[in-house]
């Protein structure tokens, strides 16, 4: 193969390939707190669970996990720094049934829905997205509360870096966040569930949320992955 050719053919490759990031980014590029939730893994790809002593300090991972929170079809991660048999706080569960599964009477989990419980002493729930690449993310979040008779007040917040961009009390009604940051690869965004003051009785708090790079973003994933797969092609020849 002339130079010319293998030139045009590396430049065909690279231009299809930023077309098929860029027309696919919600498949290849979307985070998802309950869609990619695992509670086999931990971390799991970009996404990590655990907790913290008080909002944007220290977090700690999630070293338990289980299939069946309280003998119910919740799974997920338990902190279990509450030392009373069975409560587990703090923690991230999900529903992953089709039905909705019920806990202590009134909290209910809809099919699907991801749950965070703070602890009693100050330890917060934590769901945390460490950011694989640069650039300009669209952050939306919802946090609502599950208990359906005794009122939540849990505080909520959405941190970069430990640094807090979204509070809110969940009071009863949801709270919820639409925005961009601007993101360097290695940075973390966690969705944090405190108890208030309150304790963790009424409030389970439901976390809703996806992370998307902006198509600014995409393009310049795709330049890049295109000219590593250029120099590996040069490379062996």
């Amino acid at each position: 193969m002339t130079t010319s050719k293998k030139s045009a053919l590396i430049s065909t490759v690279a231009t299809l390939l930023s077309l098929v990031v860029l027309a696919r980014p919600s498949a290849a590029l979307s985070y998802s707190t309950a869609g990619d939730f695992s509670s086999s893994s931990n971390p799991n790809g970009a996404w990590s669970y655990g907790w913290s002593y008080g909002v944007g300090s220290a977090f700690s991972l999630d070293t338990t996990n289980t299939a069946s929170l309280a003998g119910l079809a919740l799974d997920g991660w338990m902190g279990n720094l509450n030392p009373a048999p069975g409560a587990n706080w703090p923690y991230v569960v999900r529903n992953s049934t089709a039905h909705p599964v019920t806990n202590n009477v009134t909290t209910v989990y809809q099919p699907g829905q991801l749950g965070l419980l703070a602890g009693s002493s100050n330890e917060d729930s934590v769901v945390r997205w460490t950011a694989p690449f640069s650039g300009t993310f669209s952050i939306a979040a919802t946090f609502s509360r599950l208990d359906t008779v005794f009122g939540s007040s849990a505080q909520v917040y959405i941190l970069h870096n430990g640094s807090s961009f979204f509070n809110s009390g969940v009071n009863p009604g949801p709270a919820s966040f639409s925005g961009l940051q601007s993101i360097t690869a290695g940075d973390t965004i966690d969705f944090v569930v405190d108890d208030a003051g309150n304790g963790p009785n009424g409030n389970s708090i439901g976390l809703s949320a996806t992370i998307v790079p902006e198509p600014g973003t995409l393009g310049l994933v795709a330049v890049g992955l295109a000219g590593l797969l250029t120099s590996r092609y040069l490379k062996r020849k």
